[in-house]
């Protein structure tokens, strides 16, 4: 089947009946598809991409992971519609001269300020508007904060998501929603495809021979690569004076590249070293610096 809406739903539904099940990505389906896009051409299409030799399934979701995914998927959607009324607060108030400081934080304490203040242009009724969107932006917020609460709360239950959270860089919100995305890894056929599923491996073009690479691909998650990459570069905010290998690693890579760059090639090695986790059902292991 193709990886699309319910794909997942029905193909723990088929699995039960015996069938081995195969989803393959939207993107790769939609290459092999000919003609005007209708179910005859799509099945087709479906039926091409299977046969190719290089091709890669999604690996259907269990309930575990539906449940993560979806409340991952749910947070993000409250994160946005707060952002959305935030511009929306600070547009409104600025058509009246009223300008607040950059930062959703400074707008609770700013705005209830600035509808107090009698000596701006603010009318009764854009005072009332105001008003209106901080409530919506502070039930937004207390919103947020308990979804966050139970997310973690869910994700401290799965035993695999309690290893990788004791990666640097991975916090609880990390390895849920690696946790969601790759499963037990049997998807994989090693590490660094994880990665560039997710879009940290380096794009790379040429022809006769000479390939050359650039920056990372963003292909993928683009959700699960934000976290990584801002949970690497906490880790590597605070590698400190430590004698584990990877902080070693770090701050030999820091000598050479920048923060950024540090950052993604961090975040790429972890990746790998989560799918190995949990490909193999082990433990995580501090590593062990090497002799330079």
């Amino acid at each position: 089947m193709e990886a699309c809406g319910s794909s997942h739903y029905w193909g723990r539904r088929f699995i039960k009946e015996g069938h081995a099940v195969y989803l393959v990505p939207a993107h790769v389906a939609a290459k092999h598809r000919t003609g005007n896009k209708n179910d005859a051409n799509d099945a087709l299409a479906i039926y091409e991409a299977s046969k190719r030799s290089n091709i890669y399934f999604v690996s259907v979701h269990t309930l575990e992971q539906q449940d993560l995914s979806t409340q991952h998927t749910l947070r993000q959607g409250f994160i946005k519609q707060r952002t959305q009324v935030a511009n929306r607060i600070r547009g409104f108030a600025r058509e009246y001269g009223v300008n607040f400081p950059v930062g959703i934080k400074h707008l609770y304490h700013c705005v209830p300020d600035a509808l107090e203040d009698a000596d701006n242009e603010l009318t009764v009724v854009a005072r009332r508007i105001l008003r209106t969107l901080l409530d919506q932006l502070i039930q937004l917020r207390d919103i947020i904060e308990e979804t966050t609460e139970l997310l973690e709360a869910y994700t401290k239950t799965i035993p695999s998501c309690k290893e990788l959270q004791k990666m640097p860089g991975i916090g609880w919100l990390g390895a849920g929603a690696y946790y969601s995305r790759v499963g037990n890894g049997s998807a994989y056929r090693r590490g660094r495809d994880v990665s560039a599923s997710i879009g940290i491996v380096p794009m790379h073009s040429g022809s006769g021979g000479k390939n050359k690479l650039g920056s990372i691909s963003k292909r993928g998650d683009r959700y699960l690569r934000y976290l990584l990459v801002h949970g690497a570069r906490s880790a590597i905010y605070h590698v400190g004076d430590k004698t584990d290998g990877l902080s070693c690693w770090i701050r030999k890579q820091l000598k050479h590249n920048s923060v950024n760059k540090t950052a993604v090639a961090l975040a790429n090695k972890l990746s790998r070293m989560a799918w190995a986790i949990l490909n193999s059902g082990g433990q995580y292991q501090v590593p062990i610096a090497q002799e330079a």
